[in-house]
């Protein structure tokens, strides 16, 4: 019986919610209708329509033109016009870096129509299609915002100035060459403002051009259709052999006050190995690394490679370096201090005089670094020697265009760095912490002493940093370990070893502000075949790193430390051996 009375009343309360649930979810219905009505009806009577052409050639611009159509009985506010550029595309008058372009439209009534164009430069690109990517922002009479888009396409085609730049593939160092330009308005446009840019090389000097350059440019001024034209230039380059240099050039048009260049070409040149070729050879090595107060022994050797006598030969080689030692310079040859180069003539070396077709020899100097790195700021470090040496003679193969025959070499040399540990042990610490018993040390009562480890690095960054050292007679770490890092040292109680490992250490830490530092505490308990001696408390302590300017490794080792080696001030020495 109550089962049916609960049934009916649910049954009550469900009739009651229905319909007063059933108005609001047709009012719901209606509005949704509604808002879709008006959407879609909107939409279809809103209309977006971008033009391009097919195909445009680089270097021309072309229209891009926007009609927006709200045939539509509803005001669209807020109407926004962005028009997304693809890579190497321009709107002439805005930045050749800007890819997006907006432009805001404010309101458009019913009926309206709202009409732009854009003139779009190609730049680069040949061959390529460009997308444009167009979009009309707008907001509705529902207060929503909606957003039309077209996307156009554009052939790219060759640029409007055919450009050909033409050079030898190889050249001898100090060898006259001739660079050819040809270029032509294939285009139906007359463009203003053109001209020819050239860049060249560091060591490349230009002899003469025809016609005549402006330091490195050509003007063109007016280049009509049709129009062509040939560029002779003629130069000389030092380099090093056995290299490529690149020469570059390209035409520029202007288009409302602007320079755009719209057509490039360049040519990779070889500069083959000299008729008098030389070569610099240190410690009789490979790849050698320098250290400070190394000895340095440098032996140049030439060779003529041509067919004739090569005669009046002189080589030069200039030093370049902080750490070379100038003052121990050993050499046959002259010596300008001032620029620091060396000279060797017929007068000092008389092989050359005349150097034979196909011989080969050589001469010799030395000199050593410096003590100790040059380090007085942060960004000392990485030192390197350079040595540049030419040798040339006044004679000329008969196949060689050139005033003179030139050989070139240079020789760079990596300075290795330097880590230094430096161990302290003190009763009474300076850092505060609280040594526990007394001295001198007595038989088979504990005390404690603490270690320091300074870590210095020198001239270059440094990284897998590993110090290590054992703990001797009995002593053992206590609780107590800092240091100024992040890392720690570990203490393996099986092996009695202390292990502390660094990731990296910036150059020239503690040589310009502080030293990394790690302390630790260790307990020592004397005993009876220690009496009268001082107690022996960490073996040698050994560091290795590897240098990251070099790669190579580099280790120290700093001497053991004992109770006579306590640092403590006004220690009396007596105080250090052990009593009974």
């Amino acid at each position: 019986m109550s089962e049916r009375i609960i049934i009916s009343k649910i049954s009550r309360f469900s009739r009651i919610l229905f319909w007063i649930l059933t108005p609001f979810v047709l009012i719901l219905i209606a509005f949704s209708g509604y808002y879709l009505y008006q959407y879609f009806s909107t939409e279809r009577e809103i209309n977006l329509s971008v033009s391009v052409p097919a195909n445009a050639m680089v270097g021309v611009p072309f229209d891009l033109s926007v009609d927006f159509d709200n045939s539509s009985k509803n005001t669209l506010q807020d109407v926004n016009l962005s028009v997304f550029l693809p890579e190497s595309a321009i709107i002439l008058g805005e930045s050749g870096e800007k890819r997006v372009f907006s432009k805001k439209i404010d309101d458009l009534e019913p009926d309206a129509i709202f009409k732009d164009k854009f003139q779009i430069l190609i730049v680069a690109g040949e061959g390529s299609v460009k997308n444009f990517n167009i979009s009309v922002g707008y907001v509705s009479t529902l207060k929503a915002r909606f957003e039309k888009k077209q996307n156009v396409e554009v052939s790219v085609r060759e640029s409007a100035v055919k450009l050909d730049l033409s050079a030898p593939e190889k050249v001898l160092n100090n060898e006259e060459f001739e660079i050819i330009v040809n270029y032509a308005n294939i285009s139906e446009n007359n463009f203003s403002g053109a001209r020819l840019n050239f860049i060249f090389p560091k060591n490349f000097v230009l002899k003469e051009s025809n016609p005549k350059l402006s330091g490195n440019i050509l003007e063109i001024g007016e280049l009509e259709k049709n129009a062509q034209a040939k560029i002779s230039l003629k130069g000389r380059i030092i380099g090093p052999e056995q290299s490529f240099f690149e020469i570059k050039s390209q035409i520029e048009t202007a288009y409302r006050g602007q320079k755009y260049a719209i057509a490039e070409k360049a040519a990779s040149v070889y500069i083959a190995p000299s008729p008098l070729s030389l070569k610099i050879i240190l410690n009789e090595t490979e790849n050698y690394i320098a250290w400070p107060g190394d000895l340095l022994k440098y032996r140049i050797v030439y060779q003529n490679n041509s067919d004739v006598v090569l005669s009046d030969a002189v080589i030069t080689a200039q030093l370049n370096g902080e750490i070379f030692d100038f003052p121990t310079l050993k050499t046959g040859g002259s010596f300008n201090s001032r620029n620091n180069i060396l000279v060797w003539n017929a007068a000092n070396v008389s092989n050359l005089r005349q150097v034979p077709a196909g011989s080969s020899a050589g001469t010799e100097f030395e000199i050593k670094t410096k003590q100790f790195y040059p380090i007085k700021k942060l960004s000392d470090k990485n030192f390197v020697l350079k040595v540049v040496a030419e040798i040339s003679s006044p004679t000329v193969p008969y196949y060689v265009s050139a005033d003179k025959t030139i050989g070139l070499s240079g020789l760079e040399t990596k300075v290795g760095g330097q880590i230094s540990v430096e161990p302290a042990v003190y009763f009474r610490d300076p850092s505060g912490i609280v040594n526990k018993g007394v001295l001198p040390p007595r038989v088979n009562q504990p005390l404690n002493f603490t270690i320091h480890w300074l870590v210095k690095n020198y001239a270059t960054d440094v990284k897998d940093v590993n110090i290590k050292a054992s703990l001797l007679s009995g002593a053992r770490l206590t609780d107590i370990v800092k240091s100024s890092v992040a890392s720690q040292p570990i203490y393996n109680e099986r092996t009695s070893e202390i292990n502390w490992s660094i990731d990296r250490i910036s150059a020239a830490k503690g040589i310009i502000g502080k030293p990394i530092e790690a302390i630790f505490q260790i307990e020592v308990l004397p005993n009876i075949t220690q009496v009268g001696k001082e107690i022996p408390l960490l073996s040698q302590t050994i560091a290795a790193a590897v240098d990251e300017f070099t790669g190579v490794e580099l280790n120290v080792a700093a001497e053991a430390l004992s109770t006579k080696s306590l640092k403590d001030s006004g220690l009396d020495l007596n105080y250090t051996q052990v009593i009974q």
